[in-house]
């Protein structure tokens, strides 16, 4: 599926140096060590991220730096190389509201960083910083670009939801007595930038799934029974629908030039308001790039396109659920991708198609997750601007009806969860493969989020 064009990032990179304004002496040796520090770093960005535009500029003093951040304006965030100790530049750029990156080198520039970082925490300013040897690692400078560069992708994504008709005038008029699914577009849109489009389950009927024909979804039908490792409580006629349910996303997506789409699936469905469930079709839209939410749960939408951006890799939507007796969690849901180790990866996951809920839930896929691997757990608590991040190793998989379908098995300290589980990021967290603990905190910080490690012992 081809994506909407995502127009190219902008990065403001300053560089902190007396030896512009201030009337600082400094030696020829010092002047030769920044100009050389300058030149590489310049060819390691652009080497490295030609589809980004960097917008360069220099300070010595605070009135040099407000004049750059001035001619800035319009950047996406900044990165700062502070090659100089206490020329007091930090300041307005952490002022500025826009994420900003310092990277210090440890000889002539920690001391700059050092000043301001406790204000950077106190405060909840939108930056983080790192003092080094060696600024000039590659690794580092690129590390920190990606993460700016995902922050202006998610500024400029669109997600699609799917609801009825009243939850759709609420949503779309941010309901300011609500604090649940009314308000979450608006704190989406404040805390990522993300677009937001609402439709009915009528307009996606009449526009999308009843305009499918029944040909083409029995193909899709047909090749979900060819590849599935088996089929339980299913025959041909039975996933017509939700062939056509998948057709019709993949439909509404393109119409809407959307990056992700979501359907308060359990609503509708249970009200009649839709015809299939979506789970098998979010499964075909997953390996084509798209992020998909059940449940209308558009925080996990908003994190999912953010490891999108940031690590091509999907997430799993869950309902944590914990036996204390083990130390376990069962993360459990009707639909996981079969690509969780990438969006561009063709070794998918074997999966069953089969019911859940008891028996009573058709559409269900029971995906059988990698075991052996560290996964991190992440939630979003939008009215603390709050990040929830836990780990966890996948160490099985359980098949039974009871609830949800899939289910991977995580180790973790239970007792540690149950104390400090965050309950206004709700129940959901979504699974993604890797431990990405300490970059999310880096992310969280520039977003201007708080967090909190779920798993952390007192």
């Amino acid at each position: 599926m081809n994506l909407r064009h995502d127009p190219s990032a902008r990065i403001g990179v300053i560089f902190a140096t007396p030896l512009i304004g201030g009337g600082m002496i400094v030696s020829e040796n010092f002047k030769k060590f920044y100009e050389e520090n300058v030149k590489s770093v310049k060819r390691i960005l652009e080497e490295r991220f030609p589809d980004i535009e960097f917008l360069y500029d220099e300070a010595g003093t605070a009135s040099d730096v407000l004049r750059a951040l001035k001619r800035m304006s319009d950047v996406d965030g900044y990165l700062v190389f502070v090659l100089r100790h206490l020329t007091g530049v930090l300041r307005p750029i952490l002022r500025s509201g826009k994420p900003t990156v310092i990277i210090a080198e440890t000889y002539t520039g920690a001391g700059e960083l050092m000043m301001e970082y406790k204000r950077i925490i106190d405060e909840g300013l939108k930056a983080v910083g790192k003092s080094t040897r060696n600024i000039l690692d590659p690794e580092l400078i690129t590390k920190y670009v990606k993460i700016l560069k995902t922050i202006h992708q998610l500024k400029n994504s669109k997600l699609l939801v799917i609801t009825d008709q009243v939850v759709s005038q609420y949503m779309n008029a941010a309901f300011p007595m609500a604090v649940g699914i009314y308000n979450v577009a608006g704190e989406i849109r404040a805390i990522f930038g993300a677009e937001t489009v609402i439709i009915t389950s009528n307009e996606f009927n009449e526009k999308f799934y009843d305009q499918v024909s029944e040909a083409s979804a029995e193909k899709i039908a047909e090749k979900w029974l060819n590849e599935a490792r088996s089929v339980i409580g299913h025959e041909k006629k039975d996933l017509i629908g939700d062939a056509k349910m998948y057709l019709a996303l993949k439909k509404a997506v393109e119409h809407y030039n959307a990056d992700g789409v979501a359907v308060d699936c359990w609503t509708l469905f249970s009200s009649g308001l839709i015809k299939a469930w979506p789970c098998l079709g979010f499964m075909e839209l997953s390996k084509e790039g798209i992020v998909c939410g059940c449940e209308a749960d558009l925080t996990s939408c908003a994190l999912m396109m953010l490891m999108k951006y940031l690590a091509d890799i999907p997430g799993f939507i869950t309902d944590p659920s914990i036996d204390e007796d083990r130390d376990e969690v069962i993360y459990y849901h009707c639909f996981s991708p079969v690509n969780m180790l990438g969006y561009h990866s063709n070794d998918y996951l074997p999966y069953m198609i089969t019911t859940a809920h008891w028996g009573e839930k058709k559409g269900s896929i029971y995906v059988e997750l990698p075991t052996g691997k560290k996964a991190t757990l992440v939630g979003l608590n939008i009215v603390d601007r709050t990040l929830v991040i836990h780990e966890a190793e996948i160490i099985g998989n359980e098949y039974n009806e009871k609830e949800c379908s899939t289910k991977a098995i995580g180790k973790v300290v239970t007792k540690n969860l149950m104390r400090n589980w965050e309950w206004r990021a709700g129940w959901h967290r979504v699974l993604f493969y890797g431990d990405w603990r300490e970059i999310l905190k880096e992310i969280g910080a520039l977003l201007g989020l708080k967090v909190v490690e779920e798993d952390r012992p007192d």
